[in-house]
Order: structure tokens, then C-alpha cells, then sequence
């Protein structure tokens, strides 16, 4: 069974948690967060009402911020090429090579101490499109670093059993060798001005339900356009959609409402007294109609007048918590600019769904006419 299965909406947050954020996060089927910023208590406040959390880890490269993981670094950990490191200077990091058993080593201590250790239901596996953008013109290369990212997947199944694990991009690397072990993989850039009239997009959309039929892996969309159109062309095609304005470092509020476990409480609990008095045979349809109007007016009246004193106290100490949610967001604000450079973007200048690398930072990489031609799903 795919984890996933019950997932219709999710939303990704790579800034810090406020009290606000937290409640609202349980609103949601799905949060993928940075879970560097959370205790196991606040995952557990995320999870109290059944809300899936994913943990980012970054696969294909490690940025020079996280020098927790740099500092754990081997030679054989980086990729190199004309023996040179490959380094990304727009967001300051350096492509690793997935097939080092050191490096797979490094990312399954990740998962341990980062997602499994906190609670976290899962990984959501960042820049696997590296694998295809960077080595599709090297087949050896490509066999080996998917090769790698497959030893990697299997040990992390082997060791932390049925965690759920996304990766993002890397569509061909999910058709000829990812699939049997992942549980979804996240289209970004999926606006619906652009995939509706391009023929790439449209036979992928097709390959990846295929993929869905035969190995269960479901595809998570986020748009940057067009949100309504791109959330109806999402769900059309079987997809799980979410609308991003903000480069992850901004917490959407309110866009969803969970209803499923606020709605047992009958309204006709109240009317079961009255009918029990007078015991007639037709009462039935005054039963239906009586409690409607008489039991929602009835509180409001009781919660104004006989509990003024408790009322004003709740006032207070919402305006504090309010308050105190506005200063942490503020913290959490600055403190996210720094992780904003690898997780933030660059999405408002990539011009179509091609050029998004597959890097949930909103990575861009323009790809040649050429290229585009060459790259076969």
C-alpha cells in the first residue's frame, strides 16, 4: 500500500514553525518540511490529526551552508568532472556522487537522526534530477549514478522499512530505475499555460500515470501560474496539486479545511429529549424542525452574557498569542533567508516547465532545443 493513498492535498515549508503554523499544518494530508527546524514534539503536533510529514534531504548535491554534512565530506563524495568539483555558484553548492558507498552512508545518517528520530513519516528526496540534467549525455556515467541511487534506496528500505520516500524530477531515472522503490516523485513548474499546449508534457503526463498503474507512484504537482487552471489540469490527470507564490519560505495559511473528523455530531442529539416527552406518533417532522433553529441561537446568548469575564480573558490571550506569532514569523523570516538560497528560487525566471531542473531550491537550468530533443522519458 502506498502511503500516499489518502493524501489529496499537501502544501511544502521549508521555514521555521510558529504556533499558527503548526495548528494549521494539521489541516493538510501532507507537509514536507525542513526538518532541521523541528523538535519530535512539534512533529507530533503536525501529526495529531493524522497529517503525513515528509523530511527534505537534498541527493544529488550539498550546499556549503550545511556544513554539518560538508564537514563529513570524502574526495569521493563529490562529483568531479575533468577533475574538477561541479559547483552551482548560484546557490553555492556541489554535485555529489550518489554511487559513493561513504556518501550513501552520510544521507542514510540523514534520514536516521533528521526524519526517523523526529517521528517523520517519510523523506522527500530533493535535486534526483541531477541524475538526467547532468549525466544524460554520459550513458556509463548515468548507469552509475542511477545504479547508486537504487543501492541507496534499497538500504534505506532495508534499514527504516515502510517510510515514505518522493523524489523530485528525474523522470527518466524514475521509469528505468526508481519506481519499484519510491512511493511519488514531484513535477514542479506544472503551470497550466505552458502544459497544456506542449506535446513533452503531455505524453509525460501519460508515462507517469502509466508508471502509477504499474508501480504505485503517485505524482505531486506545484504550479507557479495560474493556480486554478493548474489545480484542475492536475486533478484531471490523477495528480495531487499544490500553488506556490513564495519559494517554500512562506507558510500559506488557510487554504484548506479539514471537515472529515469535524463531522460526527448529529445535530439531532439535542431533539432526542423533547420527542421522548411527548411521545405521539407524528412528531417526527417537528422533531427535524424545532432543534434547527432553537439550539444554534441558544449558545451564542449563553456565551455573551453568562460568561463575559471568560470571554475578555480569551481575548487577551489571543491578541498575546497573535502577538507572539507575528514575532516569531518575523524571526522565522530572517532566519529562512539564509536557507531561502537553497531552498528559495529562482522559479520567476524560468520561462517554462522545461527549464526547472529539479531542484525544489527553484533551481533553473535552461535546456537547449538540442537537449530537449535528446532527452527521451
Amino acid at each position: 500500500m502506498n502511503p500516499l493513498d489518502s493524501v489529496k492535498n499537501y502544501q511544502v515549508y521549508y521555514g521555521h514553525p510558529t504556533a499558527a503554523i503548526l495548528k494549521d499544518m494539521q489541516n493538510y494530508d501532507l507537509v514536507i518540511i525542513e526538518p532541521l527546524h523541528y523538535t519530535k514534539a512539534q512533529v507530533e503536533q503536525i501529526k495529531a490529526r493524522g497529517t503525513k510529514v515528509l523530511g527534505y534531504i537534498s541527493v544529488m548535491e550539498v550546499a556549503t551552508w550545511n556544513t554539518g554534512l560538508m564537514s563529513k565530506l570524502q574526495s569521493g563524495d563529490f562529483f568531479t568532472r575533468n577533475g574538477q568539483r561541479v559547483h552551482y555558484s548560484e546557490w553555492d553548492s556541489y554535485l555529489t556522487n550518489i554511487a559513493s558507498p561513504h556518501f550513501q552512508g552520510l544521507l542514510l545518517t540523514e534520514i536516521q537522526n533528521q526524519v526517523v528520530a523526529k517521528g517523520i513519516d517519510g523523506v522527500f528526496m530533493d535535486t534526483v534530477g541531477d541524475i538526467d540534467n547532468e549525466h544524460l549525455n554520459n550513458p556509463t556515467v548515468l548507469k552509475q549514478q542511477r545504479d547508486g541511487l537504487v543501492n541507496f534506496l534499497k538500504q534505506a528500505r532495508a534499514r527504516y522499512g515502510d517510510i515514505a520516500m518522493v523524489q523530485n524530477w528525474g523522470f527518466d531515472t524514475l521509469e528505468t530505475s526508481t519506481a519499484p522503490y519510491v512511493d511519488g516523485i514531484i513535477w514542479e513548474s506544472f503551470n497550466a499555460d505552458t502544459i497544456k499546449s506542449d506535446a513533452w508534457s503531455q505524453n509525460m503526463i501519460k508515462k507517469l500515470q502509466a508508471v502509477d498503474a504499474k508501480h504505485s507512484v503517485k505524482t505531486l504537482t506545484i504550479s507557479t501560474r495560474l493556480s486554478a487552471d493548474s489545480h484542475k489540469l492536475a486533478k484531471d490527470s490523477g495528480f495531487i496539486h499544490f500553488h506556490e507564490a513564495d519559494a517554500y519560505v512562506n507558510w500559506n495559511a488557510g487554504l484548506v479545511t479539514r471537515t472529515q473528523d469535524t463531522a460526527p455530531a448529529p445535530v439531532a442529539v439535542a431533539p432526542t429529549t423533547k420527542p421522548a416527552e411527548t411521545t405521539t406518533t407524528k412528531p417526527v417532522t417537528e422533531t427535524a424542525t424545532k432543534p434547527v433553529t432553537k439550539p444554534v441561537s441558544a449558545p451564542k446568548a449563553d456565551a455573551s452574557t453568562d460568561k463575559p469575564t471568560e470571554s475578555k480573558q480569551k481575548e487577551k490571550a489571543d491578541w498575546k498569542q497573535e502577538k507572539k506569532d507575528k514575532k516569531e514569523k518575523k524571526k522565522a523570516k530572517k532566519h529562512a533567508k539564509k536557507h531561502a538560497k537553497k531552498h528559495a528560487g529562482k522559479h520567476s525566471s524560468s520561462n517554462d516547465h522545461h527549464a526547472a531542473k529539479g531542484n525544489m531550491c527553484g533551481k533553473v537550468k535552461h535546456k537547449t532545443a538540442g537537449f530537449l530533443n535528446f532527452f527521451k522519458f
